[in-house]
């Protein structure tokens, strides 16, 4: 049984947590595969590329309203789970339009309008099941610290999943170069594995989970004031930055790391490309980082354990894509590791950060409205995604970059060589957008002051408002630090 007494119990935990197998690793595997899948069925890297810009675009420009409406929803079911539920029974309708093998068509002009639409559909998805979800885990407990030991089993349930959502394709995607496997089989794996890897969990997440954060009497409207209003509070527009800063440099490098591997570097293992094992190594220092993370954010300010690895991460990047192909290349796997461990806070702390800033937006603005948060929040960073996966394609197709063909007859892909121009674009690809995000995320991280005694004080505060008992009344001290609270993140 689940229990009901305001705090999160353990198989509760583990249920909602498990919903992030779909956001952990859908994304993951989208942009590291599809640009490569969408050039094996006949599209340019620019092209692919638009797609996935166009179609990242239309997803952000939904979720600010899917926020709203699941605000608005007021069900025996809770707000958010109806729509997570929903979601999850489209997953595989999805995934079966997104790996449609389409490589005998030869009317380019439809397959990339049916590539489009396909993405677009799996962007609606995406969006129904992500915004309402980010706003279920700051709602799935009035407890900064429950909160955390949710996200906490969430984020290493983010991380399986992107460890196999990446990897796995990854390997995949070598047995289709290697001419081991057709692109109608590789698409077979993707729909039915995939789609059922998803599926199931956020279902499961939707069934077994509970909403506790009251909901508020007064239902929102969309319009262009209230999409905005969140970035009224300062300390949401400096979280806003580092996210989309940070989860923009992931998508950069999973969405070239095949490319980089095989043409950049030059890295083989055993035959084949080195791209998956240096994902892995990524993800498996990244990894790592989560229990020194969770036991360092008790005491530590969260905004200091965001930013303190970009130094790092920084030099391993540089490291990484100025590497010459001619040197060993065995010590990339430590070049790998280092870089996961300096993107970890990074990708970690932004949504440890999130529960915290929706209660000073409640504590501002009188309501919480945890959906709108989290559509603007996606909004920004997937807009901003899109516009650099989208360059990032048409760099890659000015320098000439030559896509892998798939044989008509048999499905079977082939390879072609790449000129120096293409190598260098793909290596300066990775390495500046990187080098300016993180460096714009470690300065608004600067400005976000939310420590641990903060953000219990701001909980005692929202509790007495409410109502709610249990809560000691505020002392002059207590006063004196929520006007101090206010001045740095209103």
């Amino acid at each position: 049984m689940l229990r009901n007494d305001g705090a999160v119990g353990g198989k509760e935990r583990f249920f909602a947590a498990i919903g992030d197998f779909f956001g952990g690793g859908a994304g993951s595997m989208i942009t590291t595969i599809y640009v490569v899948y969408l050039a094996m069925n006949g599209l340019g890297p620019g092209g692919a590329a638009s797609i996935v810009m166009i179609a990242k675009i239309w997803d952000a420009v939904t979720d600010p309203m899917m926020g709203v409406i699941s605000d608005n929803t007021r069900s025996k079911y809770g707000r958010r789970r109806p729509y997570i539920f929903a979601g999850g029974l489209l997953v595989m309708l999805s995934f079966a339009l997104l790996f449609m093998p389409l490589y005998e068509v030869k009317n380019g002009a439809f397959v990339y309008v049916f590539y489009l639409f396909a993405y677009l559909v799996f962007s609606t998805v995406s969006t129904v099941i992500s915004v309402p979800y980010s706003a279920l885990l700051s709602e799935i407990s009035t407890d900064p610290n429950e909160r955390n030991r949710v996200n906490t089993v969430r984020l290493v349930v983010s991380m399986l999943s992107s460890a196999i959502s990446a990897g796995v394709p990854i390997f995949l995607v070598e047995t289709l170069r290697d001419r081991e496997m057709s692109v109608d089989s590789f698409s077979l794996m993707m729909i039915f594995g995939f789609g059922l890897l998803y599926a199931v969990p956020l279902v499961l997440c939707a069934a077994f989970s509970k909403e506790r954060v009251p909901m508020p009497m007064e239902k929102t409207v969309f319009s262009i004031k209230e999409f905005f209003k969140p970035l009224k509070l300062k300390a949401f527009v400096y979280l806003v930055v580092m996210y989309f800063s940070a989860f923009t440099c992931m998508d950069l490098i999973t969405t070239n790391i095949i490319y980089f591997m095989d043409y950049g570097v030059e890295f083989k293992i055993g035959g084949g490309s080195g791209a998956f094992l240096i994902l892995a190594a990524i993800m498996a220092s990244y990894a790592a980082m989560i229990p020194l993370h969770n036991k360092l954010m008790r005491t530590k300010s969260k905004a200091l354990l965001f930013r303190a690895g970009i130094p790092l991460y920084i030099a391993g990047i540089v490291f990484l894509c100025l590497y010459p192909k001619e040197w060993n290349q065995y010590p990339l796997f430590l070049v790998a590791a280092a870089i996961g461990v300096g993107m970890s806070g990074c990708q970690l702390l932004p949504w440890y950060i999130f529960p915290d800033v929706v209660d000073l937006g409640e504590l501002k603005f009188g309501k919480r409205n945890s959906g709108s948060f989290s559509g603007i929040m996606t909004f920004i960073r997937k807009t901003t995604a899109a516009v650099a996966i989208g360059v990032s394609g048409w760099v890659l197709e000015l320098a000439g970059f030559v896509v892998p063909t798939t044989d008509a007859a048999t499905g079977f892909v082939t390879d072609s060589a790449q000129t120096a121009e293409a190598v260098l674009g793909l290596r300066l690809v990775i390495m500046i957008p990187i080098i300016l995000l993180t460096s714009a995320a470690f300065i608004f991280s600067t400005k976000l002051k939310i420590s641990p005694e903060r953000s219990k004080l701001v909980e005692r505060a929202l509790i007495l408002r409410r109502g709610g008992g249990g809560a000691d009344e505020m002392t002059e001290n207590d006063e004196v630090e929520i006007g101090k609270i206010k001045k740095d993140c209103f």
